[in-house]
């Protein structure tokens, strides 16, 4: 299941007035034309006054509220455990998905550690209900991968969209310590920040998923991931 990603490369030119960016992931970093099922991405400069500053969490809904974890729901083996706002995975292959609704274009913001090197976890985005799946959500949805900073496949290293595009770097602080992460998803444009640096943009060539439900991984390597403040704002 896992692959190669590409070497990045960066290719340039002009159509009309428009700049366009390859990410070297087989995707259209910028402003890419609208896609033929007629979502329409939003202009980039109003995506990025509606995802706001990193410290502005106007609009955002909280998931770990207490009225929130009613709707989390586990799939597969393991289970996340939640005290104080903080969820730690336990066991797996599983996911734990918020299952209130679904989202379009979003902006993610949360926050997570790893207690021992290379502990694996995930952000699960745009997936359909997985029922008792839980590889729905890697099949038909797309994952930010939380695990080695500097593995030997690049699309394992944290903040990649697994196993499509590799992140630039991980940018995660040491072991014990927390990390925020930010993951806009625009149309098929996929932007993931780690500790306020962008290390990826990638738009999906295939054109997956433009909407589904969000959740996180419990996976099973006898080693603890935990999240918090994990909240969500619904983008134009």
């Amino acid at each position: 299941m896992r692959m190669h990603a590409s070497t990045n490369s960066f290719s340039l030119f002009l159509a009309g007035l428009s700049v366009f960016i390859f990410d070297g992931c087989g995707g259209l970093g910028r402003r890419a034309a609208a896609p033929p099922d007629g979502h329409y991405l939003a202009a980039e400069d109003d995506i990025l006054a509606a995802v706001g500053q990193a410290d502005d969490d106007r609009g955002f809904l909280p998931l770990f509220s207490q009225e929130a974890l009613k709707h989390w729901r586990q799939c597969g083996p393991g289970r996340f455990v939640v005290e104080d706002g903080v969820a730690t995975g336990e066991g797996g292959m599983g996911l734990w998905w918020y299952s209130a609704r679904q989202f379009d274009n979003f902006v993610l913001r949360g926050e997570f550690v790893q207690e021992q090197e290379i502990a694996d976890s995930g952000v699960f985005l745009r997936f359909p209900d997985p029922g008792n799946d839980p590889w729905n959500a890697v099949h038909k949805g797309h994952e930010m991968e939380i695990g080695d900073p500097e593995p030997n496949d690049p699309t394992w290293r944290t903040g990649s969209i697994y196993p499509f595009c590799a992140s630039s770097k991980a940018n995660t602080r040491s072991v014990g310590q927390w990390s925020r992460y930010e993951i806009v998803c625009t149309g098929h444009v996929y932007t993931v920040r780690i500790n306020g640096e962008e290390v990826l943009r990638w738009t999906d060539p295939n054109q997956r998923t433009l909407r589904g439900y969000v959740g996180l991984q419990n996976y099973p390597d006898d080693k603890t991931v935990r999240h918090r403040d994990l909240r969500i704002k619904p983008l134009p």
